[in-house]
């Protein structure tokens, strides 16, 4: 088996979601395990693509809240990343905290705030 990462946009009535899906099956695998943890038909899918391994971006840690916002805000303000949501996690296991740039944050622990086009929101204001 070989472990295949794709990236899909959503269309919700909110509007558009990316996330990075992690299939061993193809890309159809991909779509199945989208529709189910999503909650959405099959056509909410937009876009999906693979993504190369050499094409990935890593994700981006930080020992401190203060060296995670730094990145988060610099990511948020380049062209690539315009009106999406920089997040910022924190994960107790590892005691880091994650610059979110390749959708992941339903898989982490607790959402501190994010960046958009150089704004920061902390989410426990907003929620």
């Amino acid at each position: 088996m070989t472990m295949e990462t794709y990236k899909a946009t959503l269309k919700h009535d909110t509007g558009k979601v990316t996330l990075t899906v992690v299939s061993l099956s193809g890309k159809q695998r991909a779509i199945q395990q989208i529709t189910a943890v999503e909650g959405c038909p099959e056509c909410a899918i937009v876009d999906i693509v693979k993504i190369d391994n050499d094409t990935k971006q890593q994700n981006m840690k930080a020992k401190t809240i203060d060296e995670a916002k730094s990145m988060a805000k610099e990511k948020s303000l380049e062209t690539q990343y315009r009106d999406e949501a920089i997040y910022i996690i924190y994960c107790n296991r590892t005691e880091y905290f994650y610059v979110d740039i390749d959708s992941l944050i339903r898989l982490w622990e607790r959402l501190i705030g994010y960046y958009e086009n150089g704004k920061y929101t902390d989410a426990e204001t907003n929620s």
